[in-house]
């Protein structure tokens, strides 16, 4: 028994299992290397209205059964607030609340530490903890190789990781979504009743995250007829497809609402909040009306004509299936291209950081140009924000599909289906004038990697690569990948957020709208000045004044400022264009124009080594001084 039993381990051990389970293994443990360490020394935009506010709001409203006052944001964030709450656990954040702008000693900004340290590890150990969750239904959906170098791409992704380490509803957005659809591509493929059933709760913890992801709804409703079309299924009895297509989308979507209403207390005593959290969203306002139109018809068709028009339309598709895949994964790859050529040539036709610096705009000042820079900035805030080789590999994706070249069904299905999923994204934020910058689409981030990992392997398989290599010599090669990937996250640190590929030119920046990078480190620099609680100083961020120890303003009041000039100012890139328009028209002798440009500052924080990307800290008096 002992002899078998070793025998099976040390079979295991040589298995392609256990070399996937190690890597993914060294994966999370790279993961955690890089993120745990950041965790404490950094300071991040509207964080505080989660330590401060809502999160305290939801679990004294829980504590106090007031139900209705578990609705703390729009977003709604139900699982922000429930997660960050076990740092409620070990601190009390109220009593450090007041003194975000004020004077702190010592030991309250130790405690203003802790308390980041307590909210955002449960937010962290959650994206740690769904590393082997990706592998698992991305093998589940697809196949192992894919598994494995998607599951690389995503744990290693400096923005992903960068987004975990923060408390706010995109840093488990990315989980939810990508994993409520990689459960319902794995039971298109198995069948299998419980991973339709783990679809349903992951769309509701989605929708109890952010209300964007009731773009899930759309996508599942067509799923099941680009599985019919790209899969090797019979096609005969459709009426039987339909009436199972539409039961399996009543069944997913009653899940998903019935997550959305255990988990959110506020729903108990006032149900209509699940309307407003999914098809009265306002994300969701321009579209439910197509949505519920194209499901009645669908009903009716399955009803009185058992299917017929469907039927016809769907073995059309199904027998001339290369047009629609060749025209998705055409137009992402086209509009890709186009992206990457204007920006090379330096913004010649569309300036993407203008459209991303402002990232919504009314419905008055749409135009149709405006309308497709904003697209075509969606993307650039996408491709630019994956590891060169990902980006290459996406792309290699996208042209095996339109050359006819991918061997496998599954894998086409998946890479159209996607690209079909993050086209729809850009155009419902389009619909809904809104640049998707790179936090407002991080969701579409593993759906991007996972791409780019059916392209490697397909591209290998094309190149029957694979077919004369070993096992040891794949095995090496997927060793090298991870070594790149971690390379990127090694330069990358400890500004996660700020990563831009190398494939961006050095004068551009991706992520203008960051969470507070580099202003740690600007207020840990003011704080070992001489007399430091006793100096006032200006930020043009608000997570400054949470780690200085002095008097901080980020009051655009200009008369105070008038009054009473300070010592110093921060200032940062991504809020140069909001600062130098609101102060423009004052009295102030501190002319920002030149302070962000030209007035060489006492401290600088670059970030993703850009220049033109600072956090920089500039001596008032010294500096006006001089000049004078």
């Amino acid at each position: 028994m002992n002899r078998l039993s070793w025998g099976t381990f040390s079979g295991w051990l040589r298995s392609k299992d256990a070399f996937h389970a190690g890597v993914v293994l060294v994966v999370m443990l790279l993961n955690m290397g890089f993120g745990l360490p950041r965790i404490e020394p950094y300071s991040a935009v509207d964080e505080p209205y989660w330590t401060f506010e809502r999160t305290p709001d939801f679990w004294r409203a829980v504590r106090g059964q007031k139900w209705k006052n578990t609705d703390i944001n729009d977003k709604p964030g139900v699982t922000v607030a429930a997660l960050s709450g076990f740092g409620l656990l070990t601190i009390d954040p109220m009593p450090y609340k007041p003194l975000r702008e004020e004077p702190k000693t010592p030991e309250q900004l130790e405690a203003i530490n802790t308390i980041n340290i307590a909210f955002r590890l449960p937010i962290f150990l959650s994206a740690l903890l769904s590393l082997p969750l990706f592998y698992f239904l991305i093998r589940k959906a697809i196949n192992r190789s894919v598994a494995l170098i998607a599951t690389l791409c995503i744990g290693l992704s400096p923005i992903l990781l960068g987004i975990s380490l923060i408390i706010n509803p995109d840093s488990l957005l990315w989980i939810f979504l990508p994993l409520a659809i990689l459960a319902r591509l794995a039971y298109g493929k198995t069948a299998r009743s419980h991973y339709l059933a783990l679809a349903g709760v992951l769309t509701g913890l989605s929708l109890l995250t952010k209300y964007v992801a009731n773009i899930l709804f759309v996508f599942f409703f067509i799923l099941p007829f680009l599985e019919y079309i790209f899969t090797a299924e019979k096609k005969h009895d459709i009426p039987s497809f339909l009436k199972r297509a539409l039961r399996d989308l009543a069944i997913l979507i009653a899940l998903s609402i019935a997550t959305y209403a255990a988990l959110f207390p506020a729903v108990w005593v006032k149900p209509e909040i699940i309307l407003e959290g999914t098809f009265l969203s306002a994300a969701f306002k321009s579209t439910w009306p197509l949505f519920a139109g194209a499901i009645t018809l669908l009903g009716l068709d399955t009803i009185l004509f058992k299917g017929k028009i469907s039927g016809t339309l769907l073995g059309i598709l199904s027998r001339f299936r290369s047009i629609p895949a060749a025209l998705l994964a055409g137009t992402l790859l086209a509009l890709s291209v186009f992206v990457c050529i204007n920006t090379w040539l330096g913004m010649k036709w569309f300036d993407f950081e203008a459209f991303v610096m402002s990232p919504k705009n009314s419905e008055e000042s749409a135009t149709l140009i405006k309308s497709i820079g904003t697209m075509l900035s969606d993307i650039y805030s996408l491709i630019f924000g994956l590891h060169p080789i990902a980006f290459l590999f996406l792309l290699s994706a996208l042209i095996l599909i339109i050359l006819r070249k991918m061997k496998h069904s599954r894998e086409e299905l998946v890479v159209v289906s996607f690209a079909l999923f993050i086209l729809l994204y850009y155009l419902g934020s389009t619909a809904n004038y809104v640049v998707a910058t790179v936090r407002y689409q991080i969701a579409l981030y593993p759906l991007a990697f996972i791409i780019a990992a059916i392209g490697a392997v397909s591209m290998f398989e094309s190149l029957n690569i694979r077919k004369y290599s070993s096992s040891f010599q794949r095995s090496v090669a997927t060793l090298l990948l991870l070594l790149i990937l971690s390379a990127s996250l090694f330069f990358a640190r400890p500004h996660y957020l700020t990563y831009a590929s190398s494939l961006l030119p050095e004068t551009h920046i991706l992520n203008y709208k960051d969470m507070g990078d580099g202003s740690y480190e600007a207020a840990e620099y003011l704080n070992t000045l001489p007399n430091a609680e006793s100096l006032r100083i200006w930020s043009d961020k608000g997570a400054v004044c949470a780690a200085f120890v002095g008097d901080c303003s980020v009051s655009f009041n200009k008369k105070r400022f008038e009054a009473n000039i300070p010592d110093y100012i921060v200032l940062s890139t991504g809020r140069k264009r909001k600062t130098v328009n609101m102060w423009l028209s004052s009295n102030v002798p501190i002319r920002f124009q030149d302070a962000y440009e030209t007035v060489p500052p006492e401290f600088a924080v670059i970030l993703n080594g850009r220049p033109d990307n600072f956090v920089k800290v500039i001596d008032v008096k010294k500096a006006w001084r001089e000049e004078e």
